[in-house]
């Protein structure tokens, strides 16, 4: 079973799983402030799991919340509290904490899609000075997924991400090169970053003889099939 219909939820359409509800339908903007959003969330989430007892249920959380010195907004609050609502409702759980992740270059306001409008569009936009961000690419995302459900026992928390942290002004430099074009923003002297601990993910790599062609060049790479 498949709860929401965007990309995330789009990958998971076709995958033979039975008895699994992927719940892809949560607050995606972690600048949000609408509690009418967040609540419509947890009611759906609560229902969800009432509905469908003894069910493997994967929610898509946010690296953010592994980050103990990051400053959780009221967005980072949320995801907290569903992730405590889905343990206490379950133990047949998978929660994959994600960080930016990107796919079809379409016009929705995840961070590489902004980046692409702006510098595609010859728009002026604002990078924070001291930025970092870890990605992740669609496909990649599915076939982990899978990967812990057919391998991993569940009650699982994990982060996935390519393990290399981008400066923003790289992935600008990125799509930049992709584009031949030159962006133009203006710095602004303000921090937004944070370390994740991936060796549970790496593990699981390298335990189960996985592939993953992660590095510095992975968003270069990955991205070059996505924009003509």
């Amino acid at each position: 079973m498949i709860i929401g219909s965007g990309q995330i939820a789009q990958q998971f359409a076709t995958t033979a799983l039975t008895n699994t509800i992927f719940f892809a339908s949560g607050v995606s903007d972690s600048g949000c402030t609408d509690r009418l959003q967040f609540q419509r969330e947890t009611r759906l989430v609560s229902e969800t799991l009432s509905a469908n007892q003894g069910k493997t249920f994967v929610y898509f959380s946010s690296c953010a919340l592994s980050a103990s010195d990051y400053e959780k907004n009221l967005y980072y609050q949320h995801k907290q509290s569903i992730e405590q609502l889905i343990r206490a409702q379950t133990e047949n759980y998978y929660i994959f904490r994600l960080p930016q992740v990107f796919g079809n270059i379409l016009a929705h306001k995840t961070l590489i899609n902004y980046l692409y409008a702006k510098i595609s569009n010859g728009e002026s936009f604002i990078v924070y000075q001291d930025a970092y961000r870890y990605v992740l690419e669609l496909d990649d995302l599915r076939d982990l997924v899978v990967a812990y459900l057919h391998h991993s026992a569940p009650a699982v928390t994990v982060n996935l991400a390519n393990p290399y942290r981008y400066h923003i002004l790289e992935i600008v430099g990125v799509i930049e090169e992709l584009l031949q074009k030159k962006a133009s923003y203006n710095l602004q002297k303000k921090s937004d970053k944070y370390m994740l601990d991936l060796a549970p993910m790496l593990e699981f790599i390298d335990a189960n003889n996985l592939v993953f062609s992660f590095g510095e060049d992975y968003l270069f790479q990955k991205l070059k099939h996505k924009i003509a």
